[in-house]
């Protein structure tokens, strides 16, 4: 379990039509998900995920987040405030999610 800020750079581009389906609730268009499961080769020597695979993954869930989002190749500028509350072990699934929820010029 983690919480913190990743801060993105990437070109404007044009803001998108939103169309939605009759019957379907709002769904941020630059909602990912992305689920992992834990193996022996993603662990430290004490058995627990490392923080730098799982770092990884947070950055490739949020990157293809930035990019549906600013539709051309982003790269991290920052990321700040992560703070785990919990080991993972081997056999466990992560399940991380990401959504632009602000854009700066």
């Amino acid at each position: 379990v983690f919480s913190g800020r990743i801060s993105r750079k990437s070109i404007p581009r044009a803001e998108d039509e939103g169309a939605m389906a009759d019957g379907e609730g709002y769904r941020n268009p630059t909602e990912v998900q992305m689920s992992q499961l834990v193996l022996p080769c993603h662990t430290n020597h004490r058995g627990e995920l490392s923080i730098g695979q799982l770092l990884k993954w947070i950055d490739t869930t949020a990157c293809l987040s930035a990019e549906r989002h600013a539709g051309c190749p982003c790269v991290t500028a920052s990321m700040d405030d992560i703070y785990f509350e919990h080991t993972i072990s081997v056999g466990q699934v992560v399940n991380i999610k990401a959504k632009v929820n602000r854009a700066f010029n």
